[in-house]
This record gives C-alpha cells, structure tokens and sequence, in this order.
C-alpha cells in the first residue's frame, strides 16, 4: 500500500462529481390570504388597485 500526500487526495477527488440534493434552506413562503400584503393606508374606494411594497 502506498501512501498519498493530503494535496494528491484531494487532486484526486472529482470536483464535478455528483452529489445527492440536499435539504431546502432558506426562508419559507408566507401564507397570505390574498397572495400580497395589504396597505394599512389604502381607501375602500381604490380596493381593486394592487399597490405593491417597495422595501
């Protein structure tokens, strides 16, 4: 048996090999009613308007 420098394992190991998929991470979606968050200050009257939220 021959022994192989730590620099030549990793030479030797496959950079493009495939690996399993790994668990989803990251923020989860939130569950809005209507898809959107709504305008606390949006008149009755502009209801069918989508205003969006701009951070």
């Amino acid at each position: 048996m021959v022994r192989i420098s730590k620099q030549g394992k990793r030479r030797a190991v496959s950079p493009y090999k495939t690996k399993y998929p790994a668990a989803k991470t990251g923020s989860k979606k939130d569950n809005l009613a209507k898809g959107y968050k709504e305008h606390a200050n949006v008149s009755p009257l502009s209801a069918n308007t989508f205003i969006p939220k701009i951070k």
